[in-house]
């Protein structure tokens, strides 16, 4: 019983927590609780209408007379005098079903508002969760499988929404229970204390039952996340599967998680069968031995009359299975937890970033970005950048270069305002690179990364991604410059031709210059190349090299190089070492210096594969 009360308390906690993300709506919740609440009088109306209906019955003309002038009669013959007792025996049964309509009418609508309320919730909950893991730190996003983010949506959504449709639902049949057991009392208080006995012995049974539930459902979903990261992870790199000839390994791993969702939902079925029938029998078998006892007890005793027995009976028969059910959708409640609970973890996900971004504007590098005793320690105590200094002159090119783990797409991440520095400052022209707004800064920031990015759209939304106000002819301009007319001319569709789930339908040079196009698109005023051809093939790297020497002219740019040879005419080369500045120079003076760049560049020629 004390788990059952806990676990109410709980859920109340949980969705008293979550009403500014799920916004019922004030007049739908109350209008539901009303519905609810109607209810129950509605359905006593009907059962409290069988004492004179059983009383007609069962007495003669003459006892039907004196129901009549009693406490039963004497309202009937106020709003309807001068009739014989066969009309008021058929007014009480037509009252009866009235009574029957009002109540399901009541409940109907109670139903009606309820899915509205419940699809409502539902929505603003995802809406709300969206948008917090929207501006989440990025280490949420790369210590969680995407499929795991995407079950939050899909399944731990469901189950809360499940949650409060059962707790509705449970709040409706209690409150009509409540009236049945307080007719119980009116009739006979020694019946109504052994019934509120056996439904705490019920309770204190399936409480046992409960927390198993509880525990299958938490089981449940954490299973449902796996599966869906797992299919996730192998439908995107079925190319990897194929060519590895992995289909067996995929079907092997995918059969031993979907085979653990079947043990816990087998398990969590077999639980939630057994409380049904378990209190059903209890409930029935507790119920004869009341009305046993009533007969001994109160009727041989004339404390109670017989006809208030039929009414007690048919009372137990209405409200026992309605415990019953109470058990049931307590079940369901304990089962659909962990799901709230999940929802609300994610809900309470940190917000990036901790520093509120400023609000100037920024229209591009005047006189120099300066990195200033630059910093950064990632969440697991990994210190990634140790006091990093050096300037990008307005105008020029900057190259970052370095071994695996050296930091350099560490600065690309804070430059890109993806992570926040721990220490030190990024200025832009003397100002603190934080202060400016994020539609501000990311317009004039144009980005290529190693891997490009694409989504399962057209080419002009590819291009156009973030910007609202983008013309066919500043599109048909960023191919030009990108090198990409040609393709994007020779496609039946042109711009509005959909490339496939992460740019499948083009080839991997392709994809990255349309990554270009993409940030040349804004007119960028500072553009990063983080290995923008790295993962090239030599061919389509010299297709990217010239798009992105085309790019670069007139523009402040930040290139990480993985291949030097890129790299050859930067102004400025500066080389990173486990987080620290080593050296900083042109090509000629940092070769002619014979320090860690030279080494770079001796490990890069005795790999001829590795570079053009």
């Amino acid at each position: 019983m004390g788990s059952t009360f806990n676990l109410f308390r709980d859920l109340l906690v949980s969705f008293w927590r979550l009403r500014p993300h799920l916004r019922l709506g004030r007049w739908v919740l109350l209008s539901v609780m009303l519905c609810s609440l109607l209810s129950a009088p509605l359905e006593m109306v009907g059962v409290g209408l069988l004492i004179p209906m059983l009383l007609f019955l069962k007495g003669s003309r003459e006892e039907r007379e004196k129901l009549l002038s009693g406490q039963y009669g004497h309202y009937l013959r106020d709003f309807f005098p001068d009739h014989d007792a066969n009309f008021y025996f058929g007014l009480i049964c037509g009252l009866i079903v009235v009574a029957l309509l009002a109540k399901n009418l009541v409940l109907f609508s109670g139903q009606v508002l309820t899915s509205r309320l419940l699809s409502r919730g539902g929505m603003n909950l995802r809406n709300s969760l969206f948008a917090r893991l929207q501006v989440a730190p990025l280490q949420t996003f790369e210590s969680n499988k995407a499929g795991e983010l995407a079950a939050i949506f899909t399944v731990e959504c469901v189950r809360t929404m499940n949650a409060l449709d059962y707790l509705v639902l449970f709040l409706q049949r209690s409150s009509i229970a409540l009236f049945m057991l307080g007719y119980v009392f009116i009739l006979s208080w020694q019946v109504s204390g052994a019934l509120v006995l056996l439904v705490v012995g019920m309770g204190v049974m399936a409480g046992r039952l409960h927390q198993h539930i509880k525990q299958r459902g938490g089981e449940r979903g954490e299973v449902f996340r796996r599966l869906g990261a797992y299919l996730n992870e192998i439908f995107a790199g079925i190319r990897v599967v194929r060519s590895n000839n992995a289909q067996g390994r995929a079907r092997d791993g995918f059969n031993r998680v979907s085979g653990e969702l079947e043990t816990v939902e087998r398990r969590g079925t077999l639980l939630g069968s057994l409380l049904s029938p378990v209190a059903e029998t209890v409930g029935v078998a507790g119920a004869m031995i009341i009305l046993v006892g009533a007969h001994h007890f109160l009727i041989e005793a004339e404390k109670l009359s017989a006809t208030s027995l039929m009414v007690l009976g048919v009372l137990l028969i209405r409200l026992l299975p309605m415990v019953n059910q109470l058990q049931g959708v307590t079940g369901q409640l304990a089962y659909n937890y962990s799901g709230v609970r999940e929802v609300e973890k994610w809900l309470d996900t940190p917000q990036f970033p901790s520093r509120p971004f400023g609000n100037r504007e920024f229209d591009g590098v005047r006189s120099e970005i300066r990195f200033e005793n630059l910093t950064y320690r990632y969440p697991n105590g990994t210190l990634a950048l140790d006091g990093v200094s050096f300037s990008v002159p307005a105008g020029s090119t900057v190259a970052l270069v370095g071994a695996s783990g050296s930091g350099k797409s560490t600065i690309a991440g804070l430059l890109i305002r993806l992570r926040e520095p721990t220490g030190g400052r990024i200025l832009v022209d003397g100002t603190d690179y934080w202060e400016f707004s994020p539609n501000a800064w990311h317009r004039r920031l144009g980005v290529v990364e190693q891997e490009a990015f694409l989504f399962h759209e057209t080419i002009a939304d590819n291009i156009s991604f973030g910007l609202t106000d983008v013309s066919r002819e500043r599109m048909n301009e960023a191919l030009r410059i990108a090198h990409l007319e040609d393709v994007v001319q020779a496609q039946a569709k042109g711009l509005d031709t959909v490339i496939g789930e992460r740019g499948t339908l083009l080839s991997g040079g392709q994809k990255q210059r349309l990554a270009i196009a993409r940030a040349m698109v804004r007119d960028p005023q500072l553009l990063l190349l983080d290995e923008a051809t790295s993962a090239l093939d030599n061919v389509s790297e010299r297709q990217v090299q010239e798009a992105l020497d085309e790019a670069r002219q007139g523009r402040t740019s930040v290139v990480i190089a993985h291949r030097l040879s890129t790299i050859r005419n930067a102004n400025l080369i500066v080389v990173l070492e486990h987080g620290r500045v080593v050296e900083s120079g042109t090509w000629a003076e940092l070769e002619a210096k014979g320090g860690a760049f030279r080494r770079l560049l001796e490990a890069t020629r005795a790999k001829p594969s590795a570079e053009a």
